[in-house]
């Protein structure tokens, strides 16, 4: 349900893995992680629509629900007013999505058949655009897994190479998977004091917060459209 692809930037950052130059991060690699995240969150578009689905069926029997698949992942930002033209048009009739009364028709359904015509296209759309709050998910054991073997053995040994002796991981390093800095802990410490060593070295060697933030949380590459 989501294309198979990376950002550029992070498959220069596995080129220059290859060559030697910059660390990987154990054979999960970067890959899986996407493939985990993305795994997850259809998982949860299955979910919903399968409940949803349920609602409908009994609802109203006989109901033909139609085939739909995730075109895009969007930020709250935008959600609103694209799935609202996606049920419109499935609809035929303007639908509104508002915090407060949820989701409206104008004009209001007057008919059963009318009903359910909104409703399907509901389902229709939730899962071409689901909510953004689908997106949103705790880290899958291979990410977990990446970020542990990353932290304490790929970035160190990446560093020892240019000459830097990282200081030692404390014992909980997982603050770094939702992208922040693990208090504490800073593998630059030795070069923190020299500018331009300091921004050669995390180029070779990135943090695992910044390769983390190469995928976004449903495994799309940061940057795309659907973002």
């Amino acid at each position: 349900m989501r294309p198979r692809l990376l950002t550029a930037a992070l498959t220069a950052v596995l080129a220059l893995g290859a060559a030697g130059c910059a660390p990987t991060g154990d054979t999960l690699g970067l890959g899986a992680v996407a493939d985990e995240r993305a795994a997850r969150a259809e998982a949860r578009v299955d979910a919903l629509l399968a409940s949803y689905a349920d609602y409908l069926t009994d609802r109203w029997p006989g109901i033909l629900l139609p085939e739909t698949s995730v075109e895009a992942w969007l930020g709250p930002g935008v959600w609103a007013t694209a799935f609202q033209n996606c049920a419109s048009e499935a609809a035929g009739r303007t639908v509104v999505v508002e915090i407060d009364a949820g989701i409206t028709t104008n004009p209001p359904p007057q008919t059963a058949g009318e009903l359910r015509d909104v409703e399907t296209a509901i389902y229709l759309c939730q899962g071409r655009l689901p909510p953004p709050g689908l997106g949103v998910s705790d880290p899958g054991p291979i990410e977990t897994a990446w970020v542990s073997d990353y932290a304490r053995d790929a970035l160190p040994t990446c560093l020892r190479r240019q000459g830097v002796t990282a200081e030692p991981l404390p014992a909980d390093p997982f603050a770094i998977l939702s992208g922040g800095a693990t208090p504490g802990w800073d593998p630059y410490a030795a070069v923190r004091g020299d500018a331009p060593e300091l921004r050669r070295v995390q180029a070779l060697c990135p943090h695992p917060s910044v390769l983390l933030a190469s995928i976004s949380p449903v495994g799309e590459p940061q940057g795309a459209e659907s973002r």
